[in-house]
């Protein structure tokens, strides 16, 4: 019996055939490596906060437990007559109506004396200034109760409290003012007149 030839596929066994087959693996080569770069499954969880900024307001009463206003007369203090050695106590309620806690600081200012000889009436005031007591009038001397904030008969016009006090939300502060006007004051004062204004200014951080 004669040998057979054995059947080899057409044009695989050819020059170019063998670059068919090498061009097929290559191409399954390609075929893994791009199914490895695919994306990975991920997840994720987020967390949230909401923020809000608080309000500063300051307000004054005219007497304890009275009607807060940005601005209040304290008639109680008015004077008329006055001369050396003379004093008016007024009372003045400070409150944080704010949300956040806050610091004040009180300065006196006062218009300049009008009339009679001349002088400066408002430069000639002096303050004292207490908390946790109350006013008293008795004639043409006042007194305060309490504790004396700071230092006693400071000049009216200029700063009032060295060191700012604090006040939390929601909470007052009763303060007694006393007004005098010193025995040594100059005769010029005779007739004058002046408005004291006392402004209190609150404020928090730096």
């Amino acid at each position: 019996m004669g040998r057979r030839n054995a059947i080899r596929p057409k044009g695989l066994s050819s020059p170019r055939g063998v670059r068919i087959r090498a061009l097929l693996c290559i191409g399954t080569v390609l075929g893994l490596g791009a199914v490895g770069t695919l994306a990975a499954w991920t997840d994720e969880a987020t967390a949230t906060a909401t923020f809000s900024a608080g309000t500063l307001a300051l307000k004054l009463a005219a007497v304890p437990g009275g009607t807060l206003a940005d601005s209040v007369a304290v008639t109680s203090m008015n004077m008329t007559g006055m001369y050396p050695g003379v004093s008016r106590a007024g009372m003045v309620e400070v409150a944080n109506s704010g949300t956040v806690p806050l610091a004040y600081l009180l300065a006196g200012t006062a218009s300049n004396g009008a009339g009679g000889l001349g002088g400066d009436l408002g430069s000639a005031l002096t303050v004292s200034i207490y908390t946790g007591g109350t006013a008293t009038n008795n004639g043409l001397a006042g007194t305060c109760s309490g504790t004396l904030i700071g230092t006693a008969n400071i000049p009216l016009a200029g700063p009032l409290l060295a060191t700012a006090r604090p006040l939390a939300p929601a909470t007052t502060e009763a303060l007694c003012l006393l007004v005098a006007l010193p025995a040594a004051a100059a005769t010029e004062l005779q007739g004058t007149t002046t408005t004291a204004t006392f402004t209190f200014t609150g404020s928090i951080g730096s």
